[in-house]
């Protein structure tokens, strides 16, 4: 199907015009989009994806080079550097299955001026170009200007939608580097730590039977371009766009994993974004602390019973019923589910729905992944402390495999066996 401007997304968005000069290749299959703003380790990035195994499909990558206005000339500088770097790997790779082209975003508004928007200009470039492709294959893959992937990046891309064509979207495999000599060993650290708390908070999700709990990392991320227009595209946010977009469509299903190849993002910090990976490094740095702090594992273990039964308890209840299962929830969760609609949320829920399956279905649309997130944000500032990561990372861990005791387990080890966790479910 070609898309032209008369399709609805397009319409709804009248000021996205193609920037990019060329036509597609007839087969187009994959389009990586890579925001670039003020970066240093833009060859290197590049360089891991010109060294990746080519799939059957052509591929681009567009770069996104971007910068806010009235930003400084070192900011123009590097921009133009950026440009050209493009322009070299393009030449060096100088094949037509593999492109590489630079967009320009100069003097975007402060407003807006952010990651969020970058991702934004290049998916919506990604998805009208994939649109005017005779392949089959249309993915639109985020990648950062700073991260680097095993050389199968590609090919596995390719595979999952060749295997399971109707995925909307999925999440890839990511490492952070934990160990080396680019950083100070503080750094690696806390991006230890770091990207264990992203881990927990994901397989937590999962212990208590929430069913949207995936990653939701920038760098590593896929969709198609048909779910990319259907669900509304990517979000103008400075911060947290990934995982706001991400949640649009896991709802609705056929969303996946690819644990067969792997992502490397930089561990550096960042006062780029107001939270992420760089502004979490940042904080630790900063904080001189040993530990990072995470949700108390008390907090997620406080909806376990109340998601588990709420699926066969609240499907067309009586007042007295829903009233009774509201006072049996802990104080905290109960406060939350007074202070947010939730005798309301679940009649209309039920007015809306004739079998038990579709009200489950509609119950995870109201507590979806964006209300666990706001639910435990409140019970952490009325309730519970927040515990270090190692911590609540070992208990979750003896919960999930009773051969695990809760003794204090390293940083490093625990990171490991909660990869392969996230690489097995």
């Amino acid at each position: 199907m070609r898309c032209t401007m008369d399709h609805p997304y397009f319409q709804r968005h009248k000021s996205f015009k193609p920037a990019i000069s060329y036509t597609p290749q007839a087969n187009l299959g994959i389009v990586v989009v890579l925001p670039s703003y003020n970066e240093p380790n833009l060859w290197t990035s590049l360089q891991s994806l010109l060294n990746c195994q080519l799939p059957q499909c052509d591929t681009e990558v567009i770069v996104v080079v971007n910068f806010p206005e009235a930003s400084p000339d070192d900011v123009i500088e590097n921009a133009i550097s950026c440009i050209d770097i493009v322009d070299k790997v393009d030449k060096i790779c100088n094949n037509e299955k593999l492109r590489f082209v630079a967009l320009k975003a100069f003097d975007l508004p402060k407003k807006h001026a952010g990651v969020g928007l970058a991702r934004k200009t290049g998916m919506d470039e990604a998805a009208w170009r994939l649109m005017q492709s005779a392949s089959q294959t249309k993915i639109i893959a985020c990648f950062d200007a700073d991260a680097t992937c095993s050389p199968n990046y590609l090919v596995e891309l390719e595979k999952l939608w060749l295997d399971y064509p109707e995925t909307a979207a999925c999440s890839i495999r990511y490492e952070h580097p934990i160990a080396g000599t680019e950083f100070d060993q503080q750094i690696y650290t806390g991006i230890a730590q770091y990207e264990l708390h992203l881990r927990y908070y994901v397989q937590a999700g999962r212990f208590i039977g929430h069913p949207f709990s995936y990653q939701t990392v920038g760098s590593s991320m896929a969709c198609s371009a048909n779910a990319y227009l259907k669900f509304g595209g990517m979000n103008k946010n400075k911060a947290g766009e990934d995982f706001y977009f991400l949640q649009k469509i896991i709802p609705h299903g056929n969303f996946r994993e690819i644990n067969s190849a792997t992502i490397f993002p930089s561990p550096r910090t960042s006062h780029r974004v107001p939270f992420g990976t760089g502004r979490a490094m940042t904080k630790y740095l900063e904080n001189n602390t040993e530990e990072y702090l995470t949700y108390n594992l008390n907090s997620f273990l406080s909806l376990k019973n109340f998601l588990f039964t709420a699926q066969s308890h609240l499907f067309n209840p009586t007042d007295s019923k829903l009233a009774q299962f509201l006072d049996e929830q802990p104080d905290p969760l109960k406060e939350f589910l007074h202070a947010n609609g939730f005798t309301k949320a679940i009649f209309e829920i039920n007015s809306n729905t004739s079998q038990p399956e579709s009200f489950v279905k509609r119950f995870f649309l109201w507590f979806d992944a964006f209300k666990l997130l706001k639910y435990l944000n409140y019970a952490h500032e009325h309730y519970f402390d927040k515990q270090p990561v190692t911590a609540a990372a070992s208990s979750l861990l003896s919960l999930i495999d009773s051969t695990y005791q809760q003794e204090k387990l390293s940083t490093n080890y625990l990171l490991t066996e909660y990869r392969r966790l996230d690489a097995s479910t």
